[in-house]
Formats: structure tokens, C-alpha cells, sequence
């Protein structure tokens, strides 16, 4: 037989759901069909022996999204092949890795390749996290030492909690992705809409009771296809005798290193550590050596000590400062500094026609906020090549910051622009993401963006003992990051969350951590906030004089045409005539850029004529549109024509009408009367 199909179909959360493995990607190690809906995903996850040569463990995720699953093409009119991920599939592959990763054992070395490819989607249920829960299935029965299973799933927030395995409603105001195996979260990532702390904390404690449906899932498809295969590998171990010859060796110095925190330090000391140790154990070996000696000495100064390798109490925040208006040619600079993390954030204020098209699976809209993450090898104090195309994490800090900011936005209506945040990083030693988003808040305010509130962000760190114990740490530094326990990044308002992050080296955070890590968080947001509006503590009231000015009006819809013209004549002469840029919304609204107001009154005074609405008994000034025998066609708006009868042109007997009026005069008449049929009855003699 060609196919060996194992099919396990089950119901969550009142959504079809089914696994099935041996019918497709016969040649794949592991492959599975996961079905939600009608959303489909395939799963392959491959495993390579380690070469030896590597010091880290190369897991690789890839999320593939394929226009032809909602059954759309390429909006591009020349390339319609679909070549590089959109910065959404980038984001979820991130997801995915942060969701798995901590539960591979910490001496596995073995390459691992896993990818998702969304074959078919339906609008309502969400492929990544079909893809956490199938990826998760995969792994577990393979032969990979994998610890799971790990479900993935959304968090909502309603009366009561809501859950879900579909795309929250866009009403509601938490929507969080979630990942962990009902008692333990290993991953967080989601935005919320300024929600109190404690009611977010609430929702995730929730959450890890309606995972429990789906690892029962999973491990029924396990048993169904024959149970999980035997896991073997060969354990990447340092020589038995290393680590204790190289602390011989090193001393006082390994603590030392690890204080002074500067790369030209440590790499003097391993040079020594080579000649010392050549012949006898290789550069990896010693390289890897030296780092868990340092990440031995960091939890012992954190947990003995019970103060940082800097010196600062655990829940002290490094000192900070905050800037205004440090470009003099941009909308809008800010400049935020904590330690030596410091981002540069520049906006930048376009017309809504500047606004970016997404072209995607998920089909095109419109983006009129981005933040856009720029960090080049100075900012890590090393020379190397700069990337002309930005990197996944940078993608990913990119968005974390953009999320933070949305919930206190201003609406479109409101402030009818599309605006571009640009963190330039200018020294990076701990959440660079987070003073991106700090920045943020800065540079919109001094922009006159009207924000509703400032928003500031933290990372908190953890270091944890074997007996349970842990250590939160306020304001995680980078080497907290690398040999400690997870990265928590919550930003928001000084009354709740906009938005949350986490990624952990251990199995997961049980809800004690979680909830220490938020009170921590809060505690620190609101001293980052203060240091914020030190420089500015609201947004100013008008935008930059070198931004564009606005202003908007309405006109009816169907009039909406006859401004445009023919082929766009009449919007390109006026844009000509004016010097201001027009944006025409599909609802009638009309927005008018310009870099000064004279401009703008040019071409308010004449698209206001589109607004014009006749009245009877009213008298207007009008344009001689035509002239005939019986009267007079009299333009008194563009497109609204009404006719002076020869009656009502003069007191006297007119017997010829060009006697009193020619084409293109300028004459005052009062509108008499608007029949049924829309015709407009005009008279010159009454409006004297």
C-alpha cells in the first residue's frame, strides 16, 4: 500500500479539528496535516547529527505563507511569484521558536529544522497557532529529545474570559498568543488596549486551564500513530576536567570579567586561556568553557548576594535620561537613554496616501503607523558589515514597539496623517526594544502627534535555584539576558498594558513568576514613565512647522467624481495650482496637505464648492454657462446649473437676451425654486 495515513480528528473549543500523518511528504522524518476549520497547515520537522563544530543548539523555524491559500494572487502588477516572508510570517516563525526552544534539552546540538507552510486558509481560524500545537505534535513523536507537549492558543478579554483557537474579535481589547502545557507558560506575545496589570494576569491564569483540551490532543495522536520514538542522541559535554582547570586557571578573574562587562576585556582574557590550554582542549571547548563559568558566577551573585553584577539592588532601574528635539529638520526626535541602551526616534508625518499597502495572505490593507527597529554594529561596540536588509530580530523589535504604541493613537479622524517612528539605536547593553518604544512615546509627543497617554516599557530577567526559589530582575542587562532565565518585556501606560513579550531558558514560568514578574514590571514602568514627561508630558498642539499642514472637509459622495475629473484632470490641476497634496476617502472625506496655510485655503475655497448644497430664496454670484433665445444656463457651483428665464432678467421687456448677458459673465441671481426633477429656477431681477 502507497499510504500509511493515521488520522485523528477531535473538537476544541467547538472548532473542527484533525492531525493526520503518511500521506503527505513521504520522505519528511516527521510530517504532519493539521487541519482547523478550513484552515490547513502542513508540519515538517527534520533532524541533522551535530557536526561537532558548533557551541549552541541550531534550531531553525520557517512559517511560509502561500497566496494561494485564501485564494488570492500577488497584488504586484510584475512579480506574482511570492519569494521573500512579509514581516508578519517573520514575526509568527519568531513565535513559534520562542514556543519550543526552552524544552530541548540543554545538550542537544543536533540540527533541527522545522516548517510550517499554511496550505489553505479561512479568515476565522489562525494557522500560527494551529502550527505551535502541530509543530509540538511533531516533535514529540520523533525521535528529538522534545519536552512536550506545548500548546499554543489566544487569549482574549471578555466578560466572561474569553478564549480561543480562532483570531480574537478585533473589539476585543487583549489579544494575547500564548504557549505552555497547562501548567506553565513558555512563551508570551501579544497587545493589549491599556488593560490593568492585574486583569491581564487574570486572564493568562485562566489561560492555562483551556490549554488542557488540546496536549490531551496531541498525545492521543501520539499514541495513535504507534507512541513517541525512542530518543537518542549523543550529549554535547565539555571534557570532565575543563571547567575546573580553567577556574584554576582564571581566578578572580572570571568575576571580575563578568562585573567590568566590556568586550575588549574578555577577549584579552581568552587569548591567554588559548596558549594556556593549547593542544589540550579546542577554542570551542574553552570559548564554551569560560561562558558557563560566567553564567555560574552571575546566579551566585545574584542568589548569595542578592545584588547585580553591577552593583544595582535587584529591582533598581539603571539611571536614565530623556531628550526632545535633537534634529532641528525632522517632525519630530527623541532621545531616550538608559545605561548605555540609548535609541534615537525620529518621526516622520506624511498624507495618508503615503500609507503602506500590505500585500499578504491574509489580503491588502493599509498600515498608517509603523516603527521601523535600526541597530548597526557600533551600537554593540564592534566593527562588521552593515546589513542592508534588516534582521528577524530587528523585525521583531520593530513591532514590539509599534504594538506598544497603537492602543493610544489618535484616530484617523482625528489626525488624518500616516506616521513613521525610526528607532536608531545608538548603544544596545539590555531591551533595546523597550527604549525604542520609550523613544517612541518622546519623539510623537514633540511631533504634536496626540497621543492619549505616554507609554514606557521595561525588561525584567530571572534567575532561578533548583529548589523553586527565584530572582526577578528589574531592568534586565544584556548579560542577565544571556545567562539568565527569561526575557519579560511588558510596556504600557501608567494604568495598564499595551503590550507584552516573554521568551524563558527553563521548561516555562508558572503563574508565580508571571505575577511577580508584572508587579515588578509596573513598578518600573511607572518610574520610566516619570523620567519621560521630565521632557515632555503631553503632546504639543500643533505638529512641526517643517510637517505637513492639514486640514479636512467633507463632500458628498457622489460628487466625489467630479472632483477627481476625467482621468484625474481636475484633482491634478488643482494640486498644480494649489501646491497642496489632496486625499480623497472613499466616504467623501478630503484631506488637504500643504506646507502652509495659504496653500491650503487655495484648495479649501475650491473643493468647499463640492460641498454646496442649494437653497431657495438664497442669492448666490454665478458664471453665464450658456446663453439662449428663452433665457440664461447660470453656473452658481461647479456642476449645479439653474436657468434665468427672459422673464427674470430685468423689470423692462427683454428682447434679446445677449443685449443683457454673454457667456462667462459674472451676474447675482436668487434661486427660486428646485423642481422634483432637480431642475433650479433662477432670477437676476430679484437678486438686486
Amino acid at each position: 500500500m502507497l499510504f500509511n495515513e493515521k488520522l485523528y480528528e477531535f473538537e476544541i473549543d467547538g472548532r473542527k479539528c484533525s492531525f493526520s500523518t503518511g500521506k503527505f511528504a513521504l520522505r519528511s522524518q516527521n510530517s504532519i496535516f493539521a487541519r482547523m476549520g478550513d484552515t490547513v497547515i502542513s508540519v515538517n520537522v527534520n533532524s541533522n547529527p551535530s557536526s561537532g563544530d558548533l557551541d549552541y543548539f541550531p534550531l531553525s523555524v520557517e512559517y511560509i505563507e502561500r497566496f494561494y491559500a485564501s485564494g488570492k494572487i500577488s497584488g504586484s502588477r510584475f512579480v506574482k511569484r511570492e519569494r521573500f516572508p512579509s514581516d508578519e510570517a517573520i514575526l509568527k516563525s519568531r513565535m513559534i521558536d520562542r514556543s519550543i526552544r526552552s524544552r530541548f534539552p540543554s545538550d542537544y546540538m543536533d540540527e533541527v529544522s522545522v516548517i510550517v507552510s499554511v496550505m489553505s486558509y479561512d479568515d476565522e481560524n489562525d494557522p500560527v497557532l494551529l502550527a505551535i500545537n502541530a509543530v509540538s505534535t511533531a516533535l514529540v513523536m520523533s525521535k528529538i529529545p522534545f519536552n512536550g507537549p506545548v500548546v499554543g492558543m489566544n487569549i482574549g478579554l471578555e466578560d466572561p474570559i474569553y478564549k480561543s483557537m480562532g483570531q480574537v474579535s478585533d473589539e476585543d481589547p487583549m489579544n494575547y498568543v500564548v504557549a505552555g502545557d497547562g501548567e506553565v507558560f513558555t512563551m508570551i506575545d501579544g497587545g493589549c488596549n491599556d488593560i490593568e496589570d492585574e486583569k491581564v494576569v487574570e486572564a493568562m491564569r485562566k489561560g492555562l486551564e483551556y490549554m488542557k483540551p488540546w496536549v490531551e490532543a496531541q498525545n492521543k495522536f501520539v499514541e495513535l500513530v504507534g507512541g513517541s520514538q525512542e530518543k537518542e542522541y549523543i550529549p554535547h559535554v565539555l571534557p570532565e576536567d575543563l571547567l575546573e582547570n580553567l577556574k584554576k586557571f582564571l581566578g578572580k578573574r572570571i568575576e571580575e570579567n563578568l562585573k567590568a562587562a566590556k568586550r575588549s576585556i574578555h577577549e584579552e582574557t581568552m587569548k591567554e586561556v588559548f596558549v594556556e590550554f593549547e593542544g589540550k582542549y579546542s577554542k570551542r571547548e574553552l570559548s564554551e568553557g569560560y561562558d558557563k563559568l560566567q553564567k555560574k558566577d552571575l546566579r551566585r551573585i545574584v542568589n548569595e548576594e542578592n545584588v547585580r553584577v553591577d552593583g544595582r539592588a535587584i529591582d533598581e532601574i539603571r539611571e536614565m535620561d530623556t531628550q526632545i528635539d535633537l534634529l532641528p529638520r525632522v517632525h519630530g526626535s527623541g532621545l531616550f537613554t538608559r545605561g548605555v541602551t540609548q535609541v534615537l526616534s525620529i518621526v516622520t508625518l506624511g498624507t495618508l496616501d503615503d500609507a503602506q499597502l500590505v500585500d499578504d495572505m491574509l489580503g491588502e490593507n493599509k498600515k498608517r503607523y509603523m516603527h521601523f527597529y535600526n541597530d548597526l554594529p557600533f551600537v554593540y561596540g564592534e566593527a562588521g558589515r552593515v546589513r542592508l536588509l534588516p534582521s528577524r530580530r530587528g523585525i521583531g523589535h520593530g513591532m514590539l514597539a509599534e504594538r506598544s504604541l497603537v492602543p493610544v493613537l489618535p484616530s484617523i479622524e482625528d489626525f488624518p496623517y500616516t506616521i513613521i517612528v525610526v528607532s536608531e539605536v545608538q548603544g544596545e547593553n539590555g531591551s533595546s526594544s523597550m527604549a525604542s518604544a520609550c523613544g517612541s512615546s518622546l519623539a510623537l509627543m514633540a511631533a504634536g502627534v496626540p497621543i492619549k497617554k505616554t507609554v514606557g516599557g521595561i525588561a525584567c530577567g530571572l534567575v532561578t535555584k533548583d529548589d523553586g526559589t527565584f530572582q526577578v530582575l528589574t531592568d534586565m542587562k544584556g548579560v542577565e539576558d544571556f545567562y539568565g532565565d527569561m526575557d519579560f518585556k511588558v510596556i504600557g501606560t501608567k494604568d495598564g498594558v499595551t503590550a507584552v513579550q516573554m521568551d524563558n531558558k527553563i521548561e516555562g514560568l508558572n503563574m508565580e513568576i508571571v505575577e511577580a514578574a508584572f508587579k515588578k514590571c509596573k513598578e518600573a514602568r511607572i518610574k520610566v514613565i516619570d523620567k519621560i514627561e521630565e521632557a515632555i508630558s503631553k503632546p504639543r498642539p500643533e505638529v512641526s512647522a517643517q510637517a505637513p499642514q492639514v486640514t479636512s472637509t467633507q463632500i458628498p459622495v457622489d460628487k466625489i467624481g467630479e472632483l477627481i475629473g476625467p482621468g484625474g484632470k481636475n484633482i491634478k490641476e488643482l494640486t498644480e495650482k494649489s501646491g497642496a497634496e489632496i486625499s480623497i476617502e472613499d466616504d467623501g472625506t478630503v484631506n488637504i496637505y500643504a506646507d502652509n496655510k495659504e496653500k491650503l485655503e487655495i484648495a479649501m475655497s475650491y473643493i468647499s464648492r463640492y460641498n454646496f448644497i442649494p437653497k431657495e430664496g438664497q442669492i448666490y454670484e454665478g458664471k453665464v454657462a450658456s446663453v439662449m433665445p428663452y433665457g440664461a444656463f447660470v453656473d452658481i457651483n461647479p456642476g449645479v446649473s439653474g436657468l434665468v428665464h427672459v422673464s427674470e432678467m430685468a423689470d423692462e421687456f427683454v428682447k434679446d437676451v445677449n443685449s443683457i448677458v454673454k457667456e462667462g459673465d459674472i451676474v447675482k441671481v436668487k434661486l427660486l425654486e428646485i423642481a422634483r426633477d432637480g431642475k433650479i429656477k433662477l432670477s437676476m431681477k430679484q437678486a438686486k
